[in-house]
C-alpha cells in the first residue's frame, strides 16, 4: 500500500513540475526521454511496478521494461542534458514530499 501512495505522488509530481493534467501524462511519454527519466525516478524510489508500468508505457514483457531501464541508465551516465533533467526533477519530487509530510 505504501508503494502505490508513493507511486502516486511521484505520478502527481511530475504532472505538478510539467504543469500538465493526469490525462496530458500519458502524451508526455511519448517522448523517450521522459519514458526513461519515470523509470529512473520509479527505480530509485522503490516503487517500479512491473504491472503498472506495462499498463500505462503499453510494453508487453518484464523484459522490455528492464532494457528500458538499461538505456535510461546509459543515457544518463553519457547526457548532460538528460542528467541535468533527471536531478532537477527528481530534487523537486524530494522538495515536495518532504514538504508533504
Amino acid at each position: 500500500m505504501e508503494n502505490k501512495l508513493k507511486y502516486l505522488k511521484i505520478l502527481n509530481n511530475i504532472c505538478s513540475y510539467y504543469g500538465i493534467g493526469e490525462e496530458k501524462f500519458i502524451e508526455l511519454l511519448k517522448n523517450r526521454d521522459n519514458k526513461y527519466i519515470l523509470l529512473l525516478i520509479l527505480k530509485n524510489n522503490h516503487c517500479l511496478e512491473v504491472d503498472q508500468i506495462k499498463e500505462i508505457l503499453k510494453l508487453k514483457t518484464a523484459k522490455s521494461i528492464n532494457n528500458s531501464v538499461k538505456l535510461a541508465e546509459e543515457k544518463l551516465l553519457i547526457n548532460k542534458l538528460f542528467r541535468e533533467r533527471y536531478f532537477e526533477l527528481e530534487n523537486n519530487i524530494g522538495k515536495n514530499s518532504i514538504t508533504n509530510l
